[in-house]
Parts: C-alpha cells; sequence; structure tokens
C-alpha cells in the first residue's frame, strides 16, 4: 500500500487507491464527496451549494453528491467511500459533521465542515466561511488539521456533551422539529425548560477522581464555542489530546442565570461554583436518568462514559492568515 502525505491544497494528497463504491474516476482526478443533509439550510443556501459544486468542477474535480434520507445515513454513506474519496464535504449542521466524523477518523481522508446549519460551531470555531468560491479555495489551497475525537457510550463526539439542562432543551426542540430551524426555534423550548428544569444531583468522575458530587449541569468539550457566542470550555484546543469538563454546581434557576451571566462575561472558572478540568476520561452519574445532548443532536440519558477516540478526524481548514489568530485566546490554530 502507498504511503500518503499532505503538504497543503486537496491536489497535493497522495492517497492508497483502492477499489472504491461507484463510478471510477479519471486517473489523477480528484475525486470529492458531498453529503448533503436536505433538513439543513435554506433557500438561498442551496444556491451556495450550487455555486460551488460548479467552483469544484472548474478545478477538475470529479463531485459526487449524496443526500441523506434518516439519522446515521452520513455515516454509512461517508463509510462506504472512504477508500476512493479524498475529501468528504459535509453539508449540513454540526450533526453532520459527527455522522461524517464517526466513519472517517483515523483514516486519510479530510472532512471540510460548511456552515449550512444554525449554530454551525465548528465552522465557527475554525473560521470557515460560508461564500462559494472561499470554500472552493480552502479545497484547492486550505490545510489539514487533525482533530481530536471523542467517544460517548461508544458514540463519537466532535465539539460538546451537554448534560441536564440544555440536553433537556435539545431533546424538547427535537421533539417538534420538522425541517430547518433557526436561532428562534429554541426560544421555546429555552423558556419552558428554564421554568419547568428540576437540576439533577450528578457524581462526576474525572481519570478516576471524584471532583463533583451535588446538584448541578456539566459540559465536555472540545472546542471553545458553545451557542450564541458563549465559552463554556474556554480553554478547549481540538488537537490537545484533552476533553475540557465544566461543571456548574446548580440548585435552582437563580444560580443558572449567574452562571450564564459569568460565561458571557468570560469570568468563568474564576466566578461561581465551577469546577473546570482538563481530562482524558471521565463518568457522568446522576439520581435519575437525564437527558443529554451530543453536538447539539439529542444524545443518551445518563450515566455517561466518556473518552478520546484512538484516531484524528482530518479537517481542511483555510490556509492561515497570519494576521487573524483561529484561536480566540491563544492565536492560530496549530500546523
Amino acid at each position: 500500500m502507498e504511503s500518503w502525505y499532505y503538504t497543503g491544497g486537496l491536489g497535493r494528497f497522495k492517497l492508497p487507491r483502492r477499489p472504491g463504491r461507484g463510478r471510477a474516476a479519471p486517473e489523477g482526478t480528484s475525486v470529492v464527496h458531498i453529503v448533503i443533509n436536505p433538513k439543513s439550510g435554506s433557500g438561498p443556501k442551496r444556491h451556495v451549494l450550487a455555486e460551488l459544486r460548479a467552483a469544484l468542477r472548474a478545478q477538475g474535480r470529479d463531485v459526487r453528491e449524496y443526500t441523506t434520507t434518516s439519522p446515521g445515513d452520513a455515516t454509512r454513506y461517508a463509510a462506504s467511500v472512504q477508500h476512493e474519496a479524498e475529501l468528504v464535504i459535509a453539508w449540513g449542521g454540526d450533526g453532520t459533521v459527527r455522522e461524517i466524523a464517526s466513519a472517517l477518523a483515523g483514516t486519510p481522508v479530510a472532512v471540510l465542515a460548511c456552515p449550512v446549519g444554525t449554530e454551525n460551531l465548528l465552522a465557527k470555531e475554525l473560521r470557515i466561511p460560508a461564500h462559494p468560491r472561499r470554500l472552493a479555495e480552502i479545497v484547492a489551497r486550505g490545510r489539514v488539521a487533525e482533530f481530536d475525537l471523542g467517544v460517548v457510550n461508544g458514540r463519537s463526539f466532535l465539539m460538546i456533551i451537554g448534560v441536564g439542562f440544555d440536553g433537556e432543551v435539545v431533546r424538547r426542540l427535537a421533539s417538534v422539529r420538522r425541517g430547518h430551524i433557526t436561532h428562534l426555534s429554541y426560544f421555546w423550548p429555552i423558556w419552558r425548560t428554564f421554568w419547568e428544569h428540576d437540576f439533577p444531583k450528578m457524581r462526576v468522575v474525572a481519570d478516576g477522581q471524584e471532583v463533583f458530587h451535588d446538584y448541578g449541569l456539566a459540559f465536555v468539550g472540545n472546542i471553545s464555542r458553545y451557542a450564541v457566542g458563549l465559552r463554556i470550555c474556554r480553554h478547549a484546543q481540538f488537537d490537545d489530546g484533552l476533553l475540557d469538563l465544566v461543571v456548574f454546581s446548580c440548585h435552582q434557576q437563580t444560580a443558572l442565570v449567574l452562571h450564564a451571566a459569568w460565561t458571557l462575561l468570560r469570568r468563568h472558572p474564576l466566578k461561581g461554583s465551577v469546577i473546570y478540568r482538563q481530562v482524558r476520561r471521565a463518568r457522568i452519574e446522576t439520581d435519575r436518568p437525564v437527558p443529554t445532548q451530543y453536538d447539539g443532536d439529542v444524545g443518551e440519558n445518563t450515566p455517561l462514559d466518556i473518552s478520546l477516540h484512538p484516531g484524528k478526524l482530518r479537517l481542511l481548514v483555510p490556509p492561515p492568515r497570519p494576521a487573524l489568530g483561529l484561536w480566540p485566546w491563544l492565536g492560530e490554530i496549530p500546523a
């Protein structure tokens, strides 16, 4: 089997050539698969997809598209093309990226996360633009960053797990979702959860040591960014081989408001009853089954066993621009 390497730009990949799915590409042609989540993106974003498709074909690439039909479909498709694809483009929200990552972690196939969903946390963290020509430029001249992948109860996650309050918000939203959602879609689920949520008593064990046993809510993250600009896991770096664990002690709604205020002011864990640890493994137990969310999608109820995936995900990111730092606190994304 040939080796592979990367020096910047999709045109410089050298990948193993193995039998793949579908038609064979002409010799020397770069194969790009676009996985489309039809529930993500409004009408204007569909025009962006058409422009991106045209720009990639103008670069001489063999572009193949697949539209998902059900949860887990993106994972199945990505797994089926991993031996022929050089790049898989995720045309959907953070959940679509997570499904693709589940199949491609530990392989030489790169993934480009397009900002098509509601929050687009990963694309924002990596400063991936929405303009089709700039996306095509990333394909041509971007570079690959190796991204840590988390595992929770045997399922992969990329960005953040929420236990308790936000898990309940996501569960309520999913129960009424019928298609594309906006930030306004979250209003009633958040409002109802705020007034009705009963904070669970939870036990949190980090790398074998109990660090919390009280009422509250918890997050485990791999990036610093969260919804509406919150920096909950503010020290998180996606390539450091660690996960950031944040636990907020909360007995009632007033404590939640205070925690939210300190987080907006970027003062936690300096203020409030907050535990912040960088870990490789964690377990979260609660006094009753509690809803969770993984990367914005409904997760399993507690308890949770969380660890790092042994493989890395290769993410295509914009070329370096020294004047603009991608890490919100530390400067640019490491090469």
